[in-house]
């Protein structure tokens, strides 16, 4: 009985035309572009005799499994092992040709039956008819039936002599694990953008048709990693251009828009321009946009926008120039950006379920640009503090016998945020008085601290930055361990805050409770804190604790400020001095252990 096998090989051929998919095939491993450590793999197991029985590739369309298969199917065969394949030699002749009996390729799409697996079988047990091996390619594997399936799982569990089959998916997860186990797998991934386009610019060259490079990117794009889809594309776009493709004819084409007309719609959102999105979007649905490359699009400027504003940087753009980089930096902020990307996000996820995707889009700009809750998320910018003269030491007296005045904040200019002690009156025991007696009461009430207002939040925020705030996060993260055993009483309490915004000199906290802001706030105990965090993680920060409700109404006010240009200048920031600490009493010690609010004195004779 011998092994008759027809092929029937497609070539492409329309009209006398070889498609460009079909004419540039990879014909050698060299050939192959992109998947680097697949060519490398499968041509070190050719040269070195260390051939497998079975291969699986996997990987998503057009990434060149098929053409790999037929390689590596060419190279076994190939006559001259040192340089397989060599493409001169009887075999590699009749493999190009699609005539060499010894490769059959299948296609599990239309042959999904067990009885077609079982003749597979059958033949697979008779000796090559003119190469070393016979090879199966099974193309789109995963669509066998279950039946198929366990069929040919049993001949890879024993495979004949001289048999290699070659399996491609783009499914693996639908194969039977115990297929997978017993074939050598290689994931193929998606081509590199930069790839695909200079590979279009090499074939445009050879087959006179003149591509920009900007088109040859914008179709590496289109094509989503697959060199294929890539080649059909340019194809297309050639015949419609007459050889000479333009990115604005690809734009025609497919439904396209160009990085100016969505910069434009950002820059529409910003300033609340409503007629002009209302009539984009009209336009958009005229000329049949598609609408999600369009919101791709968007979220790759909005990147863009983000990755600027925080770094200044332009040879980080990938999409926009210098020029409208700063453009856009200049009406928004980063976070705001941020936002806008999420929203798009959500919004291309909900074109799929809209009966009309351009007023689910209309929607959605409108919301962005009405939307109040992205105020909050802004990052102030930076503004250098005025230096100011160094403060004098200061000296805290012990209190005996006496309620306290109320802390209060005592700039010594409108525009000075400095937190002191108030100044009271000395008290002292008798001179024959040797010694002191306390006791500890949990029913004195708390004693004030200094609280800011909005207004004086707004001049901390126009000194603090983005870098700054995310410095000293990082720093914070390791306090608790650096703080020794007398300190973790100061690393609980900050734990309690989060750090909403910080600047060169000063860190502004939020928390839920007044209470809390006005323990961080207490001159003796911010200043405590500002040593702990000096000697723990090197910060040289002044602390400043405001209630959530008030820095966000700070927050809106420094927007509302800055869009006028009547931001105030920044408030001065006065640091504590070395020469200020001096050892406690053991009266505040007992203060600071228990908080000023369960502790009074009692002096006795």
């Amino acid at each position: 009985m011998q092994d008759f096998v027809i092929i029937m090989h497609y070539t492409g051929d329309y009209m006398g035309r070889t498609a460009l998919y079909q004419k540039y095939r990879s014909t050698t491993f060299d050939e192959v572009v992109g998947q680097e450590y697949v060519v490398k793999s499968i041509r070190n197991a050719v040269r070195s005799d260390k051939i497998g029985h079975a291969y699986l590739f996997c990987g998503p369309r057009g990434t060149g499994k098929t053409t790999m298969a037929r390689l590596l199917a060419k190279s076994v065969n190939c006559e001259n092992r040192a340089e397989a394949p060599c493409g001169h030699c009887e075999n590699c002749i009749a493999s190009a040709n699609g005539t060499h009996p010894d490769i059959i390729e299948i296609n599990a799409a239309n042959e999904t039956h067990v009885e077609n697996i079982r003749e597979l079988i059958e033949r697979a047990r008779l000796a090559p008819m003119q190469g070393k091996y016979k090879i199966y390619i099974v193309d789109e594997v995963h669509q066998l039936s279950s039946a198929a399936s366990s069929a040919l799982l049993k001949t890879l569990e024993e495979p004949p002599e001289n048999v290699i089959f070659v399996l491609a998916t783009t499914d693996p997860q639908k194969l039977l694990p115990t297929i997978i186990s017993r074939c050598q797998r290689f994931d193929f991934t998606r081509v590199n953008t930069w790839q695909i386009r200079d590979h279009l610019m090499k074939i445009g060259e050879k087959e006179g048709i003149y591509i920009d490079k900007d088109a040859a990117m914008m179709i590496a794009d289109l094509s989503e990693g697959g060199m294929r889809d890539a080649l059909s594309i340019m194809d297309q776009c050639a015949a419609y251009t007459d050889d000479h493709i333009t990115l604005e004819e690809i734009d025609k084409i497919y439904g396209l828009t160009t990085t100016e007309e969505k910069v434009d719609l950002i820059h529409n959102i910003n300033t609340g321009d409503i007629e002009s999105i209302l009539k984009k979007m009209q336009a958009y649905e005229q000329q049949g946009l598609d609408l999600q490359r369009y919101t791709d699009g968007l979220i790759e400027i909005l990147k863009d926008c983000t990755v600027y504003a925080n770094t200044g940087k332009k040879e980080l753009l990938s999409i926009l120039t210098g020029e409208q980089a700063e453009q856009l930096a200049q009406e928004n902020i980063s976070t705001a950006y941020l936002a806008m990307a999420q929203e798009f996000l959500e919004t291309k996820n909900q074109f799929r379920f809209a009966v009309n995707a351009i007023s689910c889009m209309e929607i959605h700009c409108l919301k962005l640009m009405n939307d109040q809750n992205r105020i909050e998320q802004k990052t102030v910018q930076y503004v250098q503090p005025k230096p100011v003269p160094k403060p004098q030491p200061q000296v805290i007296q012990p209190v005996v016998q006496k309620e306290e005045k109320p802390m209060e904040i005592q700039p010594e200019t409108p525009a000075e945020i400095t937190l002191k002690p108030a100044e009271e009156p000395a008290e002292t025991a008798p001179e024959n008085e040797e010694t002191e007696s306390f006791e500890i009461h949990a029913s004195i009430p708390e004693k004030e601290a200094p609280e800011l207002d909005a207004e004086k939040v707004v001049e901390l925020l126009v000194q603090c930055n983005k870098q700054a705030k995310t410095e000293f996060e990082e720093a914070y993260m390791h306090v608790s361990e650096e703080a020794s055993f007398e300190d973790q009483k100061y690393a609980v309490l900050l734990n309690q805050a989060k750090t909403a915004a910080a600047g060169k000199d000063c860190v502004i906290l939020t928390v839920h409770s007044q209470a809390i802001a006005n323990r961080i706030n207490d001159p003796m105990m911010n200043e405590q804190l500002y040593y702990f965090l000096q000697r723990t993680v090197q910060s040289d920060k002044m602390l400043y604790a405001v209630q959530d409700s008030v820095y966000q109404e700070a927050v809106r006010l420094f927007v509302e400020k800055r869009k006028a240009g009547t931001l105030p200048e920044p408030c001065t920031i006065v640091k504590y001095t070395q020469d200020e600490v001096k050892e406690l009493t053991p009266e505040e010690k007992v203060i600071n252990l228990f908080g000023k609010e369960n502790v009074t004195i009692i002096g006795g004779e």
